[in-house]
């Protein structure tokens, strides 16, 4: 007979009362899994709203708050590291999860009953070979084999929001900053290459952006997307794919 997977501590169908108790009970000490029917308000850089559907509300123990739908990889909204409180109203659970930098809330309606799931996870980690500087060296060495007519400039430029990891100018004569992730680039990777990109153009120079990462969550596109920015999918030993411009 299987033994009992004793990292789950409850599994139950619960109403809305008793939903916000487990999750205040329980936010940040295990990982929370809730099946239910729900709508979903984001407010921030930008603001969206979803529907009531049936969805997948994941509560993970560093904080991160995320909503899956039936298809695609990426959750339909999520929030990092967030601070979350539920409240009971009429026949709902609402749960709003907030950060301060930026200010941004994420809120999650849940009607009706709902299944609960909470249990404590692993953290080993995935172990990575090579890092943001390889990349960077990578990109440095052919600048026009990722992003088409550029040529180096600078690298490891400092700025009053960071470090720049490359500068590079194309063949208008136009800088192109780009800025490098060695795994999965979030809507934070996309903020900080925007903010690079409109200090220089304070200087008075004429300037683009690209992030250059494996890969980008669809929020982190959409960002991008909004403000005139691009995306280059790193490929270790091949040419890069270039995202929607």
């Amino acid at each position: 007979m299987a033994s009992k997977l004793v990292e789950v501590l409850l599994a139950a169908d619960v109403g809305p009362e008793e939903l916000a108790e487990v999750i205040s009970r329980w936010f940040r000490r295990a990982t929370i899994v809730v099946l239910c029917r729900c709508s979903i308000e984001y407010r921030g850089r930008a603001s969206s709203r979803a529907g009531e559907a049936v969805r997948l509300v994941l509560l993970k123990q560093d904080g991160t708050v995320a909503v899956h739908e039936a298809s695609g990889r990426d959750p339909v909204n999520w929030q990092p590291r967030a601070d979350v409180r539920v409240v009971v109203a009429e026949d709902s659970a609402v749960l709003r999860a907030t950060r301060d930098s930026p200010r941004e809330e994420l809120t999650v309606s849940i009607r009706g009953r709902a299944w609960v799931t909470v249990a404590k996870l692993g953290d080993v980690g995935l172990q990575l070979f090579g890092g943001e500087d390889d990349i960077v060296n990578d990109i440095a060495g052919n600048p026009s084999r990722f992003i088409e007519g550029t040529t180096l400039v600078a690298r490891e430029v400092g700025t009053p929001y960071g470090r720049v990891d490359l500068i590079l100018r194309d063949g208008s004569g136009r800088l192109v900053i780009v800025e490098v992730k060695r795994g999965r680039a979030d809507v934070d990777a996309a903020h900080q290459l925007r903010r690079y990109v409109e200090y220089y153009s304070r200087l008075g120079l004429e300037v683009t952006g690209v992030l250059v990462a494996p890969e980008i969550s669809g929020q982190a596109l959409k960002y991008l997307k909004d403000h005139g920015l691009r995306y280059v999918r790193y490929v270790a030993r091949a040419t890069p794919t270039a995202g929607s411009s």
